[in-house]
């Protein structure tokens, strides 16, 4: 029961950590260059948006994004969310925003690096989400069995 579990949640770590690896790696003036538009395009605008419902803004218009971007940690707390704990009102919310056919980080770096790559982070977290979903039960049936 512990392989089976283990093997669900290892399908999905690697993208995960790919995600979060990519969002790492944006500097400053990466943001700097998202933060500088006045009305950003309609998909930078949805990947952020999406960020920010990620990290539990209800509010995600642009200027709560810039705002947000201006924060000294906000590259830290995308790194450090608590993905094991995500509340499930909120990985709802972003599936408004990952079903779109361009929600795609291929797609979304041609535009943006800080888009792309923040696109595969909230992908990823959805998708470590959704493989939670799955193991979980089997943990608890695992725990029980032990026990």
């Amino acid at each position: 029961m512990a392989d089976d579990a283990n093997a669900d949640l290892a399908k999905t770590m690697p993208i995960l950590d790919a995600a979060n690896e990519a969002v790492g790696q944006l500097t400053n003036k990466d943001i700097g260059e998202v933060k500088a538009y006045a009305n950003p395009p309609k998909d930078i605008m949805n990947v952020m948006s999406a960020v920010m419902t990620v990290l539990g803004k209800v509010n995600a218009d642009w200027a709560t994004v810039k705002k947000e971007m201006t924060d000294p940690k906000f590259m830290k707390r995308i790194l450090d969310l608590d993905k094991e704990h995500m509340p499930e009102v909120i990985m709802k919310r972003i599936e408004a925003y990952t079903k779109k056919d361009n929600f795609l980080p291929a797609i979304l770096m041609k535009k943006s690096v800080v888009a792309g790559a923040l696109c595969g982070w909230v992908k990823a977290v959805e998708e470590f989400h959704k493989a939670l979903k799955i193991v979980r039960p089997k943990i608890a049936k695992k725990e029980a069995a032990e026990a």
